[in-house]
């Protein structure tokens, strides 16, 4: 936490994930861990819509508001990350009020981005890009920092682990990736986003930058958790991969 105390000074303080290592979340009978793995993660992406209106007011002022407004109009509001989740989740339907979240802050995030780009097609569309990459960037490399401490061991499958950690990537249920390869230098997996492609399709949102949007983030994340690997992107007769590789 020094580390990321120290980092904060360079791209700003993200509170929840303070919050996420360092706070003892009272677990009642009828949430378990998982459901608070799960909360945490849907936090982080509404601190990341959060940062990218942020970044892209800076660029275009009044209107990255107006254009969040709409999509918060439109797909609701996002919740505060500061609630706990035994005070804010539908204690009746846990898994449903849960699985609700993730599709409300993945669906309004990606019609902001969707929004944001169609809007500044002119002189501004190359600031607007930058602005919303960096986002995912400088939220990947803070979530990559914090989770160092938790890293087990310093292979390509422990950081696979340790990402999933971070990023909403469908519920438990649904199944997860699909692994190619699992070696300690080498760990690689489909990378076709088929648990975020309905959210898009859903928004509209070009899938293409979207894609490119997570492959920031998970580039940034990779770096920070450990320097000695990076996160490297191919294509196998039009399949998408994503390898965690060791220099």
């Amino acid at each position: 936490l020094e580390i990321y105390k120290d980092l904060c000074k360079y791209i700003g303080p993200f509170p929840i994930i303070i919050e996420i290592y360092t706070k003892e979340f009272h677990m009642s009978a009828f949430l378990g861990h998982i459901h608070y793995w799960l909360y945490r993660k849907i936090q982080l992406l509404v601190e990341r819509e959060n940062l990218i209106l942020e970044k892209t007011t800076k660029v275009v002022d009044d209107l990255a508001e107006e254009l969040h407004s709409i999509s918060v109009d439109t797909y609701g509001e996002p919740i505060n990350p500061s609630i706990p989740l035994e005070n804010i989740i539908d204690h009746n339907n846990i898994h449903g009020w849960l699985s609700n979240q993730i599709n409300i802050a993945s669906v309004r995030e990606a019609a902001f981005i969707k929004d944001m780009l169609d809007t500044n097609a002119d002189e501004n569309a190359i600031h607007v890009v930058t602005a919303i990459l960096d986002a995912f960037a400088v939220q990947g490399q803070a979530c990559g920092v914090v989770a160092q401490d938790s890293l087990e061991e310093h292979t390509a499958p422990a950081i696979y682990n340790a990402l999933q950690n971070f990023y909403v990537n469908g519920m438990p249920c649904d199944g997860g990736d699909q692994i190619v390869e699992d070696s300690a230098d080498r760990f690689t997996w489909v990378g076709d986003h088929r648990l975020q492609a309905g959210y898009w399709r859903t928004a509209g949102v070009d899938p293409k930058f979207m894609m490119l949007a997570y492959q920031t983030w998970f580039e940034a994340f990779v770096k920070a958790i450990d320097p000695e690997f990076e996160l490297i992107t191919t294509e196998d007769n039009g399949t998408r991969l994503y390898t965690i590789a060791k220099k």
